[in-house]
């Protein structure tokens, strides 16, 4: 029993720091786009910890291959992830000392290789969505695209290909996003699902 009291006790100490962490990290700007979808409700944002930055990202996606009236149900972009580092421990940037954050994220597709900008950090996005479609499938947020500081290199996700590109978000106004919340559908039983609908960046 005393065992137990203490995981749990443990357990709350570590919820607790981290969703601390999530509100308390100051930042410059807010990014948004204008094509996300409004299905769905709004999760709490993640931060990178404190002094780091995201330069890679990855997808959760359902590779469903729709499509037609009864092709069954797709739900494309299900969640982002921000891989965060810290810009004076990257001398060589290898990327293998960084933070994962994420918002919430839909119940559908696997997780996406990590892409990462070869200098620098994401500064700026863009989605992908599909418009609603009526008695038709929906899936709202499909892919996503980053700009990277520096080269202004585009990152583009291994999302899938429905639905159609919105314009850019403003750029960071600083060095780069250091956190993120997104707009997700809880699954919807026999109903139509969409998963991911929109997201935000914070600079």
């Amino acid at each position: 029993f005393r065992w137990f009291m203490s995981l749990l006790l443990v357990s709350g100490w570590c919820v607790s720091e981290r969703f601390q962490r999530s509100i308390n990290r100051p930042y410059r700007s807010q990014l948004r786009v204008h094509n996300g979808m409004r299905w769905g409700s709004w999760g709490l944002k993640d931060m990178c910890p404190a002094g780091m930055y995201a330069a890679g990202f990855s997808l959760k996606v359902e590779q469903h291959q729709r499509k037609g009236f009864w092709a069954g149900d797709a739900t494309g972009l299900n969640g982002i992830r921000l891989h965060c580092i810290n810009p004076l421990r990257c001398s060589l940037c290898l990327y293998e000392d960084y933070a994962t954050v994420q918002s919430d994220a839909g119940s559908w597709g696997q997780w996406t290789d990590i892409k990462w900008c070869s200098g620098g950090f994401l500064t700026s996005f863009q989605l992908r969505v599909e418009q609603h479609r009526g008695v038709w499938d929906d899936t709202a947020a499909n892919n996503i695209r980053f700009t990277c500081s520096g080269t202004g290199r585009v990152l583009e996700g291994s999302g899938t290909w429905w639905g159609d590109w919105g314009n850019w978000s403003d750029k960071c106004q600083g060095k780069g996003i250091c956190g993120i919340k997104t707009k997700v559908e809880v699954p919807q039983g026999v109903k139509d699902d969409t998963a991911l609908n929109d997201a935000r960046m914070y600079c």
